[in-house]
């Protein structure tokens, strides 16, 4: 890999790990606990919530398991997309939208045993999705994106010239 993308790969990581700890933080510092405040109405909210468990909910009060389960992760990322990175910048930075979630998460298992998510979008008087935060709609953008990249660039190669 060339040391451009590595430094492509860097700077994304560092721009989401750096966001993801200065939102959490103003979160923190200005919302009490499990208080809300609204942004757009009832459709978009600001939620001070804790999450002990994995994305969605799942896996409660697992910290020890998920930080493991985070590291592991972070190692895959680096070892099978550090091919793919080599194609194209955008799939570079798809892998640094990985890491720098990957890594503002594990930090916040490993130095407070739960997660802080913040965002809450739902419905007024009806179903809301599950809180999340800055790391995780990154990482989640990231897998998207690098999937549709993925299958654009099959795409590309397969079609007939």
């Amino acid at each position: 890999m060339t040391t451009r993308r590595i430094g492509l790969i860097a700077a994304v990581a560092a721009g989401v790990f750096v966001l993801d700890r200065v939102t959490k933080a103003a979160v923190v510092t200005s919302i009490p606990l499990h208080e809300t405040r609204d942004i757009i109405g009832p459709y978009l909210r600001l939620s001070h919530v804790r999450n002990t468990g994995a994305a969605f909910g799942l896996a409660q009060d697992r910290t020890t398991l998920l930080s493991v389960l985070s590291i592991f992760a972070v190692l895959a990322i680096l070892y099978y997309y550090r091919t793919i990175a080599m194609r194209s910048p955008w799939l570079a930075g798809t892998l640094g939208m990985q890491l720098g979630g990957a890594f503002g998460n594990l930090v916040d298992r490993l130095g407070q045993g739960y997660v802080v998510d913040f965002v809450d979008v739902g419905l007024p008087d009806g179903p809301r999705f599950w809180s999340f935060n800055v790391a995780d709609s990154s990482i989640v953008v990231g897998i998207f994106a690098v999937t549709f990249l993925l299958w654009l660039s099959e795409r590309q190669r397969t079609e007939p010239v």
